[in-house]
């Protein structure tokens, strides 16, 4: 066995975590760099991850989704997310995991329910609306649907063709 002892000056630390430094340095400075298409991929998708403290601010999410809606919201109300999932909450939960959301989280809770009237809808169909959940300034569930009998519901982040 090889024991070395040494007595630590403020000289060898120094020296010590100048050394480190400079080889995070090197490794960081040697590191592939990110693709640049992967770069724009990243600063124009949109992120549900932001602070959303009115309806402004959920105006402006879908509008970064490329959704364009009424600025005055159709409603906005208080609900309770509940404490177990039927099979629609559940398939309603799936879609939100799709999206990176999750209500799962949420159960039990109280929420805002924002709704506002979608504009450019592909289908060019009245009626359509879209609908955010916020539960302390965090997005938890988004999703833009018809009322009709025979209506659609998919995510904000969805963009179907347009009907023929």
């Amino acid at each position: 066995m090889i024991v070395f002892a040494t007595k630590l000056s403020a000289k060898k630390a120094a020296a010590g975590v100048l050394l480190l430094c400079a080889v995070g340095l090197s490794v960081g400075y040697l590191m592939p760099q990110a693709m640049p298409e992967a770069i724009a991929a990243t600063a124009e998708a949109p992120g549900l991850d932001m602070k959303i403290k009115d309806s402004a601010d959920c105006v402006q999410l879908l509008e970064s989704c490329g959704w364009q809606v009424d600025p005055a919201p159709v409603c906005e109300q208080e609900v309770q997310i509940p404490e177990s999932f039927d099979a629609a909450y559940q398939s309603y939960n799936e879609l939100q995991q799709s999206q990176g959301l999750d209500l799962s989280e949420h159960k039990g809770k109280r929420a805002i329910l924002y709704t506002f009237n979608v504009l450019n809808h592909p289908s060019g169909e009245e009626g359509v609306t879209a609908n955010l959940v916020v539960r302390k300034k965090k997005l938890i569930a988004a999703d833009i649907c018809s009322a009709r009998t025979d209506g659609f519901l998919h995510g904000i982040l969805e963009r179907p063709e347009a009907q023929q």
